[in-house]
Formats: C-alpha cells, sequence, structure tokens
C-alpha cells in the first residue's frame, strides 16, 4: 500500500464515520419527532371525541337557558352560539 492509498483510505474512514455519527443523530432526533407526533395525534382523538359531548352540553344550557338568565349569561361569557331547532324552526341562541 502506497502512501495516497493510505491517505484515500483513511479520508474514506473518516467521511463513513461522519456518516454513521450522522445517522445515529438523525435517527434519534426522527425518534423523538416521532413520539410528538403521536401525542399530538392523541390530543387531537380525545379533543374529537369531547367535541360532541361538549356540543350537547351547550345545547342543554342553551335549551335552560330560556328560564335561568345565569345560563344566558355562561353561553355569552364563554362565546358559545348555540342554533337550537323546536318545532321545525331554528332559533339562534348567544
Amino acid at each position: 500500500m502506497n502512501r495516497l492509498q493510505f491517505w484515500i483510505l483513511n479520508g474514506t474512514a473518516l467521511a463513513l464515520t461522519a456518516l454513521l455519527l450522522g445517522h445515529f443523530f438523525f435517527a434519534q432526533h426522527n425518534d423523538r419527532l416521532g413520539e410528538a407526533l403521536e401525542r399530538d395525534r392523541a390530543v387531537i382523538a380525545d379533543a374529537r371525541q369531547a367535541e360532541a359531548v361538549l356540543d350537547q352540553l351547550a345545547k342543554r344550557i342553551a335549551v335552560a337557558s330560556k328560564t335561568e338568565p345565569q345560563l344566558k349569561s355562561l353561553l355569552v361569557k364563554y362565546g358559545l352560539s348555540v342554533t337550537l331547532e323546536t318545532d321545525g324552526r331554528k332559533i339562534p341562541c348567544p
């Protein structure tokens, strides 16, 4: 092995070592991003499940707000607007 082959071999080994370390770094970074993505997906799935329940709750509060003004102020305070359907008519509630 002459001197040129020796330095080419060392340079190649150095480049491959750098690639191996880069792969290790990016693999760990990708795993962390994947875990964060799964956490975010779980939050979104939970929110979708809770959305129907909260919508029904807002509708029940809107129905009850016809008799109790405190419940109507609760709807206004949180900016909830509900459209109730009674006798075929749509009635918006603030």
